[in-house]
């Protein structure tokens, strides 16, 4: 995409206008997601105890579940860990199973049944049941003793509440919490307009399905597991792309910008989401400064000029979310607004950097670039 405009150009004794085409140049950065639940560096440690029965561990290892159970942004270790995982899968068991059917009619614009076709399947439960003991500083959120407060007040002004007793959040928190697998299992066989087939793929398959369904129970209550840590405890790398807006002209000023975006893609290539952004903010300075330096540049009124600085601050307000200094972000937003071009930028910066200084406040981060510790 493409922004044009007008852009007038004082010379010496002379005014002479020039097209200014600005374009989207393009970025890679890294970063974490940050977890509910605060850790010092020094305790970014897991440990995990698997135990299996045999009718599960005979088609998915012991070993297997152990190495698939990770938690991003923390390191395994076998002694003394600060998170505590003790995973049991107790049994996986054939339930029973069911020949399904559906009907599915066509009909004309009258009304009347053009067709009807009905198709069978092949319907298999299993009982399975397991869960996670996780032992870790289950300590409650902002948000968890936000919520618990609303419900106090409103249950103090309704007569409906007045003999509920809610949770108070150290009551769901402490330092165990239970994370169940234990639930009914299906598979779900392919449709067929015979019954006959339905039924001939249970008696064929009926013990690689039972092996194909465990596996997949078992996989998911790992994914599901993971998840959870990581929400709570752990540090999700993310990668993703984004743009700055660059002046695409054979001038002076744009071979200046061309290198410039040159310098941002090479120096945020180096970002790494688990170190620190010291390094690459002071790398980043000369670029800062230039930018900056286009504000005083571009002083006019007009459209062109006003769309030099929309760039200037918009440039400066991503780099500075990058380097995670949301305040900076919201001061070139503004800035950006109070310049009058293409304002809606200027809002949507001042909410990601809002919403970026909420996700520090409730996690206790200052920061979305966090090492794990070296052992």
């Amino acid at each position: 995409m493409k922004k044009l405009l007008p852009l007038l150009l004082l010379g010496a004794n002379s005014l002479f206008a020039q097209k200014v085409d600005l374009d989207r140049s393009y970025f890679n950065v890294e970063f974490q997601t940050l977890p509910k639940r605060y850790l010092p560096i020094e305790k970014r440690t897991y440990g995990v105890h698997v135990k299996a029965m045999p009718v599960i561990s005979n088609v998915y290892p012991e070993t297997r579940i152990y190495d698939n159970i990770k938690v991003d942004g923390l390191t395994k270790v076998e002694a003394s860990p600060a998170i505590g995982i003790d995973v049991v899968f107790e049994d996986f068991a054939f339930t029973g199973n069911e020949i399904k059917k559906e009907t599915i009619t066509e009909k004309d614009n009258n009304g009347n049944v053009k067709s009807s076709t009905t198709y069978y399947w092949l319907d298999i439960t299993y009982s399975a049941r397991g869960h996670a003991l996780i032992k870790a500083p289950f300590a409650p959120t902002k948000t968890e003793l936000a919520s618990a407060q609303q419900k106090q007040e409103v249950k103090a002004t309704n007569r409906f509440l007045v003999n509920t007793e809610f949770k108070k959040p150290e009551e769901t928190s402490g330092d165990e919490k239970n994370y169940s697998f234990t639930k009914l299992v299906h598979y779900v066989g392919q449709k067929s307009t015979s019954s006959a087939a339905a039924q001939r793929e249970y008696d064929s398959l009926k013990q690689r399905l039972f092996e194909q369904t465990l596996r997949n129970y078992v996989q998911n209550s790992i994914n599901e597991l993971n998840g959870f840590l990581v929400e709570n405890f752990g540090f999700y790398t993310v990668k993703k792309e984004d743009f700055l807006w660059i002046l695409d002209a054979k001038t002076d000023e744009g071979k200046t910008q061309s290198e410039a975006i040159e310098a941002v893609r090479m120096l945020f290539k180096e970002m790494k989401a688990n170190e620190s952004t010291e390094t690459l903010e002071k790398q980043l300075q000369p670029l800062i400064d230039y930018f900056e330096s286009l504000k005083k540049k571009y002083t006019e009124n007009d459209k062109g000029s006003r769309k030099m600085r929309y760039s200037a601050y918009y440039n400066l307000g991503k780099i500075y979310y990058y380097l995670d200094k949301p305040e900076k972000v919201i001061k070139e937003a503004q800035g950006l607004i109070d310049n009058d071009y293409d304002t809606r930028d200027g809002k949507i910066l001042i909410f990601d950097a809002e919403q970026l200084k909420i996700i520090f406040d409730e996690s206790k981060y200052n920061t979305r670039h966090n090492p794990s510790p070296k052992l």
